[in-house]
């Protein structure tokens, strides 16, 4: 996460990732050319702070039955992700900013 997204949200004291979140990104780099020359360095470098949430079946059932018009997998995911752990989902997706059952913080224009 960048500086700039931690100083806007000022008073978070956690962070949480969902894990998908991880394939995610380094598919970015794989497939999109995320410009990153060292993605393991980079991602444990950006890992650093946080706490990484792993893919219970309790995630996996809500993000896979949730009645959602939003198809995208991994969006599903850690949209559940936020949901089962009572989390605040923080984010940049204009398709999950739409969408309920999940508490969130919408950041325009910093991000995807």
């Amino acid at each position: 996460m960048s500086a700039a997204l931690r100083k806007t949200l000022t008073g978070v004291t956690e962070w949480h990732l969902a894990s998908i979140s991880i394939a995610e990104i380094l598919y970015k780099w794989r497939h999109r050319g995320l410009p990153v020359s060292n993605p393991d360095e980079w991602m444990e470098d950006s890992l650093s702070g946080l706490t990484v949430q792993p893919l219970s079946a309790s995630i996996a059932r809500r993000a896979a039955l949730w009645e959602w018009p939003h198809g995208d997998p991994a969006d599903r995911i850690i949209a559940a992700t936020a949901a089962e752990l009572e989390l605040t989902l923080v984010h940049t997706d204009e398709v999950l900013r739409d969408l309920a059952g999940f508490n969130q913080v919408f950041c325009r224009g910093t991000g995807r």
